[in-house]
Protein backbone atom coordinates (compact mmCIF):
# COMPACT_ATOMS: atom_id res chain seq x y z
CA UNK A 1 0.00 0.00 0.00
CA UNK A 2 2.86 2.54 0.73
CA UNK A 3 4.34 1.02 -2.73
CA UNK A 4 1.28 2.06 -4.47
CA UNK A 5 1.26 5.68 -2.71
CA UNK A 6 4.69 6.68 -3.54
CA UNK A 7 3.89 5.76 -7.06
CA UNK A 8 0.53 7.95 -6.68
CA UNK A 9 2.32 10.76 -5.73
CA UNK A 10 5.17 10.46 -8.14
CA UNK A 11 2.69 10.52 -10.83
CA UNK A 12 0.39 13.35 -9.49
CA UNK A 13 3.75 15.27 -9.52
CA UNK A 14 4.79 14.16 -12.98
CA UNK A 15 0.53 15.52 -14.08
CA UNK A 16 0.77 18.49 -11.86
CA UNK A 17 3.97 19.87 -13.55
CA UNK A 18 2.70 19.19 -17.21
CA UNK A 19 -1.03 20.98 -16.35
CA UNK A 20 0.90 24.13 -15.01
CA UNK A 21 3.34 24.45 -17.72
CA UNK A 22 0.05 24.02 -19.95
CA UNK A 23 -1.96 26.90 -17.91
CA UNK A 24 -1.79 30.36 -19.67
CA UNK A 25 -2.00 33.51 -18.45
CA UNK A 26 -3.86 36.64 -19.92
CA UNK A 27 -0.28 37.50 -19.77
CA UNK A 28 0.40 34.83 -22.05
CA UNK A 29 -2.80 34.74 -24.03
CA UNK A 30 -2.28 38.04 -25.07
CA UNK A 31 1.34 38.34 -25.65
CA UNK A 32 1.14 38.57 -29.65
CA UNK A 33 -1.25 41.09 -29.60
CA UNK A 34 0.86 42.95 -27.32
CA UNK A 35 3.63 42.88 -29.89
CA UNK A 36 1.68 43.53 -33.27
CA UNK A 37 0.57 47.05 -30.99
CA UNK A 38 3.85 48.03 -30.13
CA UNK A 39 5.13 47.56 -33.45
CA UNK A 40 2.54 49.15 -35.26
CA UNK A 41 0.79 46.48 -36.55
CA UNK A 42 -2.45 47.46 -35.68
CA UNK A 43 -4.98 45.64 -37.58
CA UNK A 44 -3.15 42.18 -37.21
CA UNK A 45 -3.31 43.24 -33.17
CA UNK A 46 -7.21 43.53 -33.79
CA UNK A 47 -7.38 40.21 -35.63
CA UNK A 48 -5.85 38.93 -33.20
CA UNK A 49 -7.77 40.15 -30.16
CA UNK A 50 -11.37 39.25 -32.38
CA UNK A 51 -10.09 35.05 -32.44
CA UNK A 52 -8.75 35.51 -28.75
CA UNK A 53 -10.39 34.03 -25.58
CA UNK A 54 -10.62 37.82 -24.46
CA UNK A 55 -13.45 38.22 -26.67
CA UNK A 56 -15.00 35.08 -25.97
CA UNK A 57 -14.99 35.20 -22.13
CA UNK A 58 -17.33 37.05 -20.43
CA UNK A 59 -15.48 37.81 -17.18
CA UNK A 60 -13.60 39.60 -19.75
CA UNK A 61 -15.72 42.10 -20.72
CA UNK A 62 -14.19 45.01 -19.48
CA UNK A 63 -10.51 44.18 -20.54
CA UNK A 64 -12.02 43.19 -24.15
CA UNK A 65 -13.64 46.81 -24.72
CA UNK A 66 -10.42 48.41 -22.89
CA UNK A 67 -8.07 46.24 -25.27
CA UNK A 68 -10.02 46.88 -28.12
CA UNK A 69 -10.69 50.78 -27.61
CA UNK A 70 -6.70 51.58 -27.75
CA UNK A 71 -6.33 49.38 -30.89
CA UNK A 72 -9.03 51.57 -32.54
CA UNK A 73 -7.80 54.10 -31.66
CA UNK A 74 -4.76 53.78 -33.11
CA UNK A 75 -6.20 53.43 -36.43
CA UNK A 76 -7.64 56.52 -36.03
CA UNK A 77 -11.21 55.22 -35.77
CA UNK A 78 -11.57 58.00 -33.39
CA UNK A 79 -15.80 57.44 -32.47
CA UNK A 80 -15.78 53.67 -32.37
CA UNK A 81 -12.46 53.70 -29.82
CA UNK A 82 -14.46 56.40 -27.76
CA UNK A 83 -17.84 54.55 -28.04
CA UNK A 84 -15.47 51.60 -26.23
CA UNK A 85 -14.69 53.40 -23.68
CA UNK A 86 -18.31 54.77 -23.36
CA UNK A 87 -19.31 51.27 -22.75
CA UNK A 88 -16.15 50.24 -20.50
CA UNK A 89 -17.24 52.94 -18.44
CA UNK A 90 -20.39 51.38 -17.16
CA UNK A 91 -19.21 48.47 -16.96
CA UNK A 92 -16.87 49.35 -14.48
CA UNK A 93 -19.72 50.84 -12.73
CA UNK A 94 -22.08 47.61 -13.18
CA UNK A 95 -19.29 45.75 -11.38
CA UNK A 96 -18.82 48.07 -8.38
CA UNK A 97 -20.77 46.00 -6.67
CA UNK A 98 -19.72 42.10 -7.10
CA UNK A 99 -22.08 39.39 -6.81
CA UNK A 100 -22.01 36.86 -4.03
CA UNK A 101 -22.10 33.70 -5.95
CA UNK A 102 -19.02 34.85 -8.12
CA UNK A 103 -16.55 36.19 -5.00
CA UNK A 104 -17.46 32.81 -3.43
CA UNK A 105 -15.81 31.39 -6.86
CA UNK A 106 -12.98 32.91 -6.29
CA UNK A 107 -12.52 30.56 -2.83
CA UNK A 108 -12.60 27.83 -5.17
CA UNK A 109 -10.97 28.14 -7.95
CA UNK A 110 -9.24 31.30 -8.00
CA UNK A 111 -9.20 35.28 -9.10
CA UNK A 112 -10.29 34.60 -12.54
CA UNK A 113 -13.29 33.13 -12.16
CA UNK A 114 -14.82 36.52 -11.26
CA UNK A 115 -15.46 39.30 -13.85
CA UNK A 116 -12.36 41.24 -14.20
CA UNK A 117 -13.08 45.08 -12.66
CA UNK A 118 -10.94 46.91 -13.26
CA UNK A 119 -7.69 48.30 -11.46
CA UNK A 120 -8.43 52.14 -9.68
CA UNK A 121 -5.72 53.58 -12.22
CA UNK A 122 -7.52 51.78 -15.10
CA UNK A 123 -10.93 53.37 -14.14
CA UNK A 124 -9.45 57.01 -14.33
CA UNK A 125 -7.33 56.26 -17.45
CA UNK A 126 -10.57 55.34 -19.09
CA UNK A 127 -11.43 59.03 -18.67
CA UNK A 128 -7.76 60.79 -19.92
CA UNK A 129 -7.53 58.25 -22.61
CA UNK A 130 -10.97 59.94 -24.01
CA UNK A 131 -10.27 63.28 -23.09
CA UNK A 132 -6.80 62.61 -25.50
CA UNK A 133 -8.80 61.42 -27.89
CA UNK A 134 -10.68 64.44 -28.30
CA UNK A 135 -7.57 66.85 -27.91
CA UNK A 136 -6.38 64.90 -31.10
CA UNK A 137 -9.07 65.81 -32.95
CA UNK A 138 -9.76 69.42 -31.83
CA UNK A 139 -12.82 68.86 -29.66
CA UNK A 140 -11.97 71.04 -26.63
CA UNK A 141 -15.18 70.86 -25.48
CA UNK A 142 -16.03 67.45 -25.56
CA UNK A 143 -12.39 66.55 -23.83
CA UNK A 144 -13.79 69.08 -20.94
CA UNK A 145 -16.46 66.64 -20.43
CA UNK A 146 -14.17 63.82 -19.91
CA UNK A 147 -11.68 66.54 -17.60
CA UNK A 148 -14.72 66.56 -15.24
CA UNK A 149 -15.36 62.68 -15.41
CA UNK A 150 -11.31 62.77 -14.45
CA UNK A 151 -12.29 64.33 -11.12
CA UNK A 152 -15.87 62.31 -10.47
CA UNK A 153 -13.79 58.99 -10.86
CA UNK A 154 -11.46 60.47 -8.73
CA UNK A 155 -13.60 61.64 -5.98
CA UNK A 156 -15.36 57.60 -6.11
CA UNK A 157 -11.71 56.56 -5.35
CA UNK A 158 -11.03 58.79 -2.73
CA UNK A 159 -14.70 58.28 -0.72
CA UNK A 160 -14.01 54.55 -0.73
CA UNK A 161 -10.56 54.55 0.82
CA UNK A 162 -8.16 55.64 3.74
CA UNK A 163 -4.52 57.17 2.73
CA UNK A 164 -3.04 53.38 3.24
CA UNK A 165 -3.80 52.97 -0.33
CA UNK A 166 -0.76 54.56 -2.58
CA UNK A 167 -2.36 55.57 -5.76
CA UNK A 168 -6.00 57.40 -4.15
CA UNK A 169 -5.05 60.48 -6.70
CA UNK A 170 -4.26 60.78 -10.14
CA UNK A 171 -1.74 63.85 -10.49
CA UNK A 172 -1.82 63.25 -14.44
CA UNK A 173 -5.35 63.42 -14.92
CA UNK A 174 -5.71 66.56 -12.37
CA UNK A 175 -2.64 68.10 -14.90
CA UNK A 176 -4.76 67.27 -17.59
CA UNK A 177 -7.99 68.43 -16.45
CA UNK A 178 -6.09 71.85 -15.67
CA UNK A 179 -4.66 72.44 -18.96
CA UNK A 180 -8.26 71.26 -20.55
CA UNK A 181 -9.52 74.00 -18.23
CA UNK A 182 -7.10 76.47 -19.00
CA UNK A 183 -7.46 75.91 -22.38
CA UNK A 184 -11.29 77.29 -22.36
CA UNK A 185 -10.54 79.89 -20.05
CA UNK A 186 -11.85 78.46 -16.94
CA UNK A 187 -9.10 79.61 -14.53
CA UNK A 188 -10.49 79.42 -11.51
CA UNK A 189 -11.21 75.19 -12.36
CA UNK A 190 -7.89 74.92 -13.64
CA UNK A 191 -6.06 76.65 -10.44
CA UNK A 192 -8.26 73.86 -8.77
CA UNK A 193 -6.49 70.89 -10.43
CA UNK A 194 -3.50 72.55 -10.65
CA UNK A 195 -3.64 72.94 -7.25
CA UNK A 196 -4.51 69.15 -6.42
CA UNK A 197 -2.44 68.37 -9.69
CA UNK A 198 1.17 69.41 -7.63
CA UNK A 199 0.38 68.62 -4.27
CA UNK A 200 -0.25 64.80 -5.57
CA UNK A 201 3.43 65.62 -7.74
CA UNK A 202 5.36 66.08 -4.01
CA UNK A 203 3.68 63.53 -2.33
CA UNK A 204 3.07 60.06 -3.31
CA UNK A 205 4.01 60.64 -7.18
CA UNK A 206 7.60 62.18 -5.88
CA UNK A 207 8.49 59.50 -2.66
CA UNK A 208 6.82 56.34 -4.54
CA UNK A 209 6.18 56.98 -8.47
CA UNK A 210 9.89 58.37 -8.98
CA UNK A 211 7.66 61.63 -10.73
CA UNK A 212 8.35 64.95 -9.82
CA UNK A 213 6.42 68.11 -10.54
CA UNK A 214 6.69 69.48 -14.00
CA UNK A 215 8.21 72.78 -13.78
CA UNK A 216 5.41 73.84 -16.25
CA UNK A 217 2.72 73.11 -13.98
CA UNK A 218 4.71 75.03 -11.54
CA UNK A 219 4.56 77.75 -14.13
CA UNK A 220 1.48 77.40 -15.02
CA UNK A 221 -0.27 77.54 -11.49
CA UNK A 222 1.50 80.54 -10.97
CA UNK A 223 0.73 82.53 -13.60
CA UNK A 224 -3.09 81.95 -12.68
CA UNK A 225 -2.88 83.13 -9.53
CA UNK A 226 -1.14 86.34 -11.11
CA UNK A 227 -4.17 86.79 -13.49
CA UNK A 228 -6.67 85.99 -11.10
CA UNK A 229 -5.03 88.61 -8.91
CA UNK A 230 -4.42 85.96 -6.04
CA UNK A 231 -1.46 87.84 -4.82
CA UNK A 232 -1.05 86.09 -1.48
CA UNK A 233 -1.17 82.38 -3.27
CA UNK A 234 1.08 83.91 -6.06
CA UNK A 235 3.71 85.28 -3.47
CA UNK A 236 4.05 81.70 -1.79
CA UNK A 237 4.59 80.39 -4.58
CA UNK A 238 7.34 82.55 -5.73
CA UNK A 239 9.30 81.96 -1.76
CA UNK A 240 9.24 78.18 -2.73
CA UNK A 241 10.26 77.96 -6.21
CA UNK A 242 12.50 80.76 -6.25
CA UNK A 243 13.35 80.13 -10.13
CA UNK A 244 10.03 81.52 -10.90
CA UNK A 245 9.99 84.65 -13.65
CA UNK A 246 6.51 86.30 -13.85
CA UNK A 247 7.80 87.89 -17.11
CA UNK A 248 5.38 86.03 -19.35
CA UNK A 249 4.56 87.99 -22.72
CA UNK A 250 0.63 88.41 -22.24
CA UNK A 251 -0.35 88.14 -26.00
CA UNK A 252 1.67 84.74 -26.34
CA UNK A 253 0.17 81.35 -27.05
CA UNK A 254 0.85 77.70 -26.38
CA UNK A 255 2.10 74.70 -27.56
CA UNK A 256 1.37 71.35 -25.59
CA UNK A 257 2.59 68.23 -26.82
CA UNK A 258 1.49 64.92 -24.86
CA UNK A 259 3.38 62.16 -25.59
CA UNK A 260 2.53 58.69 -25.28
CA UNK A 261 6.04 56.58 -24.70
CA UNK A 262 6.16 52.88 -24.07
CA UNK A 263 4.22 49.63 -22.88
CA UNK A 264 2.86 49.40 -19.52
CA UNK A 265 4.62 47.20 -17.52
CA UNK A 266 2.73 43.31 -17.50
CA UNK A 267 1.57 41.33 -14.35
CA UNK A 268 3.02 37.65 -14.33
CA UNK A 269 2.83 35.28 -12.58
CA UNK A 270 4.92 34.19 -9.30
CA UNK A 271 4.68 30.69 -8.25
CA UNK A 272 6.00 27.73 -6.21
CA UNK A 273 5.10 24.29 -5.71
CA UNK A 274 5.58 22.49 -2.12
CA UNK A 275 4.58 19.26 -0.44
CA UNK A 276 2.44 19.61 2.49
CA UNK A 277 1.85 16.32 4.56
CA UNK A 278 0.35 14.06 1.61
CA UNK A 279 -0.94 16.56 -0.70
CA UNK A 280 1.35 19.40 -3.08
CA UNK A 281 0.49 22.84 -2.69
CA UNK A 282 0.67 25.28 -5.48
CA UNK A 283 1.19 29.18 -4.31
CA UNK A 284 0.64 31.47 -7.31
CA UNK A 285 0.68 35.27 -6.92
CA UNK A 286 0.72 38.33 -9.80
CA UNK A 287 3.42 40.10 -10.05
CA UNK A 288 4.55 43.51 -12.01
CA UNK A 289 8.25 44.20 -12.28
CA UNK A 290 8.87 47.69 -13.59
CA UNK A 291 11.39 48.23 -15.65
CA UNK A 292 14.73 48.60 -14.00
CA UNK A 293 15.87 51.34 -15.80
CA UNK A 294 13.57 54.08 -16.53
CA UNK A 295 15.36 55.82 -19.23
CA UNK A 296 13.51 57.07 -22.64
CA UNK A 297 15.53 58.65 -25.67
CA UNK A 298 15.11 62.08 -26.97
CA UNK A 299 11.23 62.90 -26.24
CA UNK A 300 10.17 66.67 -27.15
CA UNK A 301 9.89 70.09 -29.04
CA UNK A 302 11.70 71.48 -31.99
CA UNK A 303 10.31 74.46 -32.98
CA UNK A 304 11.65 77.08 -35.64
CA UNK A 305 15.16 75.80 -34.97
CA UNK A 306 15.40 76.92 -31.26
CA UNK A 307 16.94 75.20 -28.52
CA UNK A 308 15.18 71.86 -28.21
CA UNK A 309 12.54 71.76 -25.31
CA UNK A 310 12.42 68.76 -23.06
CA UNK A 311 8.97 66.51 -22.25
CA UNK A 312 8.82 66.25 -18.76
CA UNK A 313 7.57 63.27 -17.43
CA UNK A 314 4.43 63.59 -16.47
CA UNK A 315 2.76 59.74 -15.51
CA UNK A 316 4.81 56.66 -14.77
CA UNK A 317 2.51 53.98 -15.85
CA UNK A 318 4.83 51.13 -14.89
CA UNK A 319 5.19 52.49 -11.34
CA UNK A 320 1.64 53.00 -10.69
CA UNK A 321 0.58 49.59 -11.68
CA UNK A 322 3.26 47.96 -9.56
CA UNK A 323 2.00 49.89 -6.15
CA UNK A 324 -1.09 49.36 -6.83
CA UNK A 325 -1.28 45.91 -7.43
CA UNK A 326 1.18 45.94 -4.02
CA UNK A 327 -1.81 47.39 -2.14
CA UNK A 328 -3.49 44.44 -2.42
CA UNK A 329 -0.81 41.94 -1.64
CA UNK A 330 -1.77 40.93 1.76
CA UNK A 331 -5.84 40.75 0.55
CA UNK A 332 -4.66 38.11 -2.04
CA UNK A 333 -2.72 35.97 0.52
CA UNK A 334 -5.40 35.80 2.70
CA UNK A 335 -7.56 34.79 0.02
CA UNK A 336 -5.22 32.20 -0.93
CA UNK A 337 -4.84 31.06 2.43
CA UNK A 338 -8.38 30.53 2.54
CA UNK A 339 -8.68 28.89 -0.74
CA UNK A 340 -5.90 26.60 0.02
CA UNK A 341 -7.35 25.39 3.28
CA UNK A 342 -10.82 24.46 1.28
CA UNK A 343 -9.02 22.38 -1.32
CA UNK A 344 -7.12 21.26 1.29
CA UNK A 345 -10.38 19.71 3.27
CA UNK A 346 -11.79 19.22 -0.02
CA UNK A 347 -9.18 16.78 -0.98
CA UNK A 348 -8.89 15.12 2.43
CA UNK A 349 -12.79 14.02 1.87
CA UNK A 350 -12.63 12.77 -1.07
CA UNK A 351 -9.75 10.32 -0.43
CA UNK A 352 -11.40 9.42 2.59
CA UNK A 353 -14.61 8.37 0.53
CA UNK A 354 -13.52 7.91 -2.88
CA UNK A 355 -9.73 6.25 -2.24
CA UNK A 356 -6.28 7.74 -2.84
CA UNK A 357 -6.83 7.95 -7.02
CA UNK A 358 -9.80 10.43 -5.66
CA UNK A 359 -7.99 12.27 -3.51
CA UNK A 360 -4.95 12.53 -6.01
CA UNK A 361 -7.54 13.64 -8.92
CA UNK A 362 -8.81 16.61 -6.43
CA UNK A 363 -5.27 17.43 -5.15
CA UNK A 364 -4.78 17.77 -8.88
CA UNK A 365 -7.26 19.91 -9.14
CA UNK A 366 -7.00 21.88 -6.25
CA UNK A 367 -2.88 22.73 -7.73
CA UNK A 368 -4.02 23.42 -11.22
CA UNK A 369 -6.70 25.84 -10.32
CA UNK A 370 -4.19 27.83 -8.09
CA UNK A 371 -3.14 30.50 -10.35
CA UNK A 372 -2.43 33.95 -10.52
CA UNK A 373 -4.88 36.84 -11.91
CA UNK A 374 -2.87 38.52 -14.95
CA UNK A 375 -5.64 40.22 -16.00
CA UNK A 376 -4.98 44.04 -17.10
CA UNK A 377 -5.31 46.68 -19.70
CA UNK A 378 -2.22 45.86 -21.18
CA UNK A 379 -2.17 48.33 -24.27
CA UNK A 380 -1.67 51.35 -22.12
CA UNK A 381 1.38 53.58 -22.24
CA UNK A 382 4.17 52.88 -19.87
CA UNK A 383 4.26 56.77 -19.17
CA UNK A 384 3.22 60.16 -20.35
CA UNK A 385 5.44 63.07 -21.19
CA UNK A 386 4.26 66.95 -21.56
CA UNK A 387 6.15 69.35 -23.14
CA UNK A 388 4.76 73.09 -23.14
CA UNK A 389 6.03 75.76 -24.95
CA UNK A 390 5.01 79.71 -25.11
CA UNK A 391 5.24 80.92 -28.97
CA UNK A 392 4.44 84.15 -30.59
CA UNK A 393 1.22 84.63 -32.64
CA UNK A 394 1.23 83.28 -36.43
CA UNK A 395 2.95 80.18 -38.28
CA UNK A 396 5.69 77.74 -36.51
CA UNK A 397 7.43 74.74 -37.95
CA UNK A 398 7.12 71.74 -35.33
CA UNK A 399 9.42 68.72 -35.16
CA UNK A 400 7.98 66.21 -32.11
CA UNK A 401 10.73 63.61 -30.90
CA UNK A 402 9.43 60.55 -28.76
CA UNK A 403 11.60 57.96 -27.20
CA UNK A 404 14.56 59.48 -29.62
CA UNK A 405 12.60 59.30 -32.72
CA UNK A 406 11.16 62.14 -34.97
CA UNK A 407 7.39 61.41 -34.78
CA UNK A 408 5.91 63.86 -36.85
CA UNK A 409 6.59 67.60 -38.54
CA UNK A 410 3.60 69.50 -37.52
CA UNK A 411 2.74 72.89 -39.33
CA UNK A 412 1.34 75.33 -36.29
CA UNK A 413 -0.43 78.51 -36.47
CA UNK A 414 -0.81 80.47 -32.70
CA UNK A 415 -3.43 82.83 -31.84
CA UNK A 416 -2.88 85.18 -29.13
CA UNK A 417 -3.56 83.40 -25.94
CA UNK A 418 -4.43 80.43 -27.60
CA UNK A 419 -3.41 77.29 -26.15
CA UNK A 420 -3.21 74.47 -28.63
CA UNK A 421 -2.82 70.69 -28.14
CA UNK A 422 -1.20 67.93 -29.87
CA UNK A 423 -1.51 64.51 -28.94
CA UNK A 424 1.52 62.15 -30.35
CA UNK A 425 0.39 58.37 -29.91
CA UNK A 426 3.00 56.75 -32.47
Amino acid sequence: MTHLKGILRGAFFLVLMLAITQCSSYTDDTKEIRQDFRTGRYQKALEGLEKSSVKNSSRNRLLYLLEKASILEKLGEHRESRALLIEADKVVDELYTVSVSKEAATYLFNESAQDYPGEDYEKVAIHTMMALSFLSTGELDKARVEARRINTRLNEINSNYDKKNRYSEDAFGRYLAGMIYEARGEWDSAIIDYRKALETYEGTYESLFKTDAPRSLVESLYALYLQRNRRSEANAMRKKYRWLSSSRPSNAGELIVIHQLGDIAVKRRSEFVVPVGKQIVRFSFPIIRPKPNYFFGKTGLDVDGRPFERAELSQNMDLIASHTLEDRRLRLMVKAAARLILKGQMTQKAEKEGGPLVGLLFNIYGAVSETADTRQWSLLPSSFHVSRLRLRPGEHKVKIYSDGKLSSIESVNVKPGEIKFIVDQK
